[in-house]
């Protein structure tokens, strides 16, 4: 009865112990998680490494992006602002040593003056030398995560040879306008780093006892139950959404049977193409036997 006036989903547990029970949660061992476990553990032996490295480019029903590129995105956000930091740091201090020997014997027309010429040849050094060592970081860490997720993505599988392989590629990319030579520098530079870097994080899945694999099922799997989470059907739930909820609701429910009538309509259209085939072939023996 208390449920119907909190307009939340709400469980409560003590030391692992469950006190209230939280109703909607999707009890695992029920015939329907039971078959949605047997189809995607079937849709996982069937599908193949391009299968696979197409899934990366695609979008769910909310148009958000997968979770290997979301981790690409991340790799280059994080390289970008360690970068700007790593640059622009030392770029300041520099430039600001560098005004105070410069305007030893300028003079100014109070010190309120100097000291905004001072900050802003700072700002300008440390936004300069930052980004001239973001942009950097992040091309070579996206460039790096992109690769070695491909890689791994296309083999399912979760070795050193992945981290090498994506650190020659992203320093090869990284030393692309400076000549061939350049290139092959910065691909033995980033192939050595890319081996540390498999060597680290293969050892600690060892360790760890999990794979590539596991990781990223796993990291669909929260997605999906994510989705589940939102699209949950209750009353407390339509209550608190209102129409405007029911209508989105509806909508997105309406574009997956529209993608999936859509699919449908292709492999039957393929399907009977490839019969039209077959029956013509024999009429084009029997016309040129005759």
């Amino acid at each position: 009865m208390w449920r119907q006036l909190i307009p939340v989903r709400l469980g409560l547990t003590i030391f692992g112990v469950e006190i209230i029970s939280n109703n909607d949660v999707i009890d695992p061992t029920s015939p329907t998680a039971q078959k949605l476990a047997e189809r995607a553990n079937l849709h996982v032996q069937n599908e193949t490494g391009w299968d696979r490295l197409k899934s990366i480019f695609e979008t769910d029903e909310f148009n958000s992006i997968s979770p290997e590129l979301d981790n690409v995105l991340s790799a280059a956000t994080t390289g970008l602002f360690a970068g700007m930091f790593i640059g622009g740091i030392p770029a300041s201090k520099i430039e600001y040593d560098d005004f105070i020997s410069r305007n030893k014997a300028a003079t100014f027309e109070n010190h309120f003056e100097a000291k905004r010429k001072l900050q802003f040849s700072v700002t300008k050094a440390m936004a300069q030398g930052g980004w001239r060592v973001g942009w950097r970081l992040a091309l070579f860490t996206g460039a790096f995560t992109f690769f070695t997720t491909a890689v791994s993505t296309y083999r399912n599988k979760s070795s050193v040879f992945e981290y090498s392989a994506g650190g020659l590629l992203a320093g090869s990319m990284y030393k692309l306008p400076m000549g061939p030579k350049a290139m092959i520098s910065g691909g033995f530079a980033g192939g050595a780093i890319g081996t540390v870097a498999g060597v680290l994080t293969v050892g600690i899945m060892k360790l760890s006892g999990t794979t590539a694999e596991d990781l990223r099922y796993w990291k669909k799997g929260w997605k999906e139950s994510v989705n589940r989470e939102v699209m949950t059907e209750s009353p407390q739930r339509k209550e608190a959404l209102g129409k405007l909820g029911i209508a989105h609701d509806l909508e997105l429910a309406m574009k997956a049977n529209l993608q999936s009538t859509n699919k449908e309509n292709r492999e039957n259209e393929d399907s009977n193409k490839d019969l039209k085939e077959q029956n013509a072939l024999p009429i084009k023996s029997e016309t040129s036997s005759s």
